[in-house]
């Protein structure tokens, strides 16, 4: 990555300028979600299919020889399979969609830039600069979505065996089933808020250390959703590196669901 003195390329500049705050596309948030989706919409889907038949005749085997607690009629198996394997899909997916937001805050980033001093960093800033960040990215996000597909095979095989000892009707064990997604879907709404989030915050840092920016304000999403800490941090400088007010000292973006930018304070 080529480093530079953004604030040395002005030299007749004098005085403070603080760039526009660069935030997260809501529409990276939404593809991230609906990724996620796909993947559990496809299990569930699956469940409805092969778990629920199974289900059906662990509860006949347990009425006519007892409780039983193997559940060996259930294709466990089969369930990891087609997680794992979706979820293999979805962290492809997922760096798609980092790619394409990187792509779009390169641009806005040097459109803020030569908006706001006149400089074109063309030359300067490039795409490839993210290429191995993003990677990490993607590796972070893939953990996670292991982590959730990993509680919902928990899940789902701890309830069905309990329904099968405490003999839950049919119409109960879809029911239980049903929640179990639920849960997964409020989660995945969870990890792609933030993960998006964690995106942007990271990207804002590195275009700002690479034009050799040292410090930022502290910007909120200005509406009523800000958290009242948040709130108070609204237009307070920090060095990149440095404790902020925030949540274990964070800045601005990394917070679980903070939805704050940094924006580059110019020293000329």
């Amino acid at each position: 990555m080529l480093t530079y003195q953004l604030t040395a390329m002005a030299k007749r500049r004098r005085g403070e300028v603080v760039l526009p705050g660069l935030h997260g596309s809501i529409g990276a948030e939404t593809t991230y979600l609906a990724a996620l989706r796909v993947m559990l919409r496809s299990t569930a889907a699956w469940s409805r299919e092969n778990l629920v038949p199974s289900y059906e005749r662990e509860l006949e085997a347990a009425r006519r020889e007892g409780l039983t607690t193997d559940a060996e009629g259930f294709i466990w198996g089969a369930l990891e399979a087609l997680l794992y394997g979706l979820a293999g899909v979805a962290v492809d997916k997922v760096l798609d969609i980092f790619r394409r937001e990187a792509h779009r805050h390169t641009n806005g980033w040097k459109a803020a830039v030569n908006g706001a001093i006149g400089i074109d960093l063309e030359v300067v800033v490039k795409e490839e600069d993210l290429t191995g960040y993003l990677a990490l990215a993607a590796d972070r996000s893939a953990n996670l979505i292991t982590g959730l597909v990993d509680d919902l095979r928990k899940r789902i095989r701890d309830r069905s065996i309990q329904a099968v000892l405490q003999g839950e009707s049919l119409a109960s064990y879809r029911k239980v089933l049903a929640e179990q997604f639920e849960l997964s879907d409020n989660r995945a709404r969870l990890i792609a808020r933030d993960q998006v989030a964690k995106l942007t915050s990271d990207l804002n840092r590195i275009r700002q250390q690479q034009a050799g920016i040292g410090e930022y304000q502290w910007s909120t999403a200005h509406d009523e959703r800000v958290r009242l800490l948040h709130q108070h941090l609204e237009g307070k400088q920090y060095r990149w590196g440095e404790p902020t007010g925030a949540e274990q000292g964070l800045p601005p973006g990394q917070p679980i669901q903070c939805r704050c930018v940094a924006r580059a304070v110019l020293k000329f």
